[in-house]
C-alpha cells in the first residue's frame, strides 16, 4: 500500500469514482477532522468506497455501514487509492 505522499490518482474523497476502494490517509489529515470522521464511523483500517454521488454530497460504504457526507466535508477527507 502506498503512503499519502505517493497518491496514485486522487487526493480527496470527493474526487474518486463510484465503486473505487480507498483508505483514509492517516498521516496528512487534520486531527480535528480525523476525530469527527472516527465519530461518524469511519475507520483507518477498513477500506471504503463511494456508493452514490449526488449534487451536494455523496454516500460512502464502510463495511456494512453507509455514511452520507456533504461535498464540503468530502473535499477535506484525504484518501489513498488501493
Amino acid at each position: 500500500m502506498s503512503n499519502c505522499t505517493e497518491l496514485k490518482k486522487h487526493t480527496t474523497l470527493a474526487d474518486i469514482e463510484i465503486g473505487q476502494k480507498v483508505m483514509l490517509c492517516k498521516n496528512k489529515m487534520d486531527q480535528k477532522l480525523e476525530k469527527k470522521l472516527l465519530a461518524l464511523g469511519f475507520s483507518k483500517l477498513i477500506p471504503l468506497q463511494v456508493t452514490q454521488k449526488r449534487k451536494g454530497g455523496l454516500v460512502v460504504g464502510i463495511g456494512n455501514a453507509r455514511i452520507a457526507l456533504n461535498e464540503a466535508l468530502a473535499q477535506q477527507v484525504l484518501i489513498q487509492t488501493l
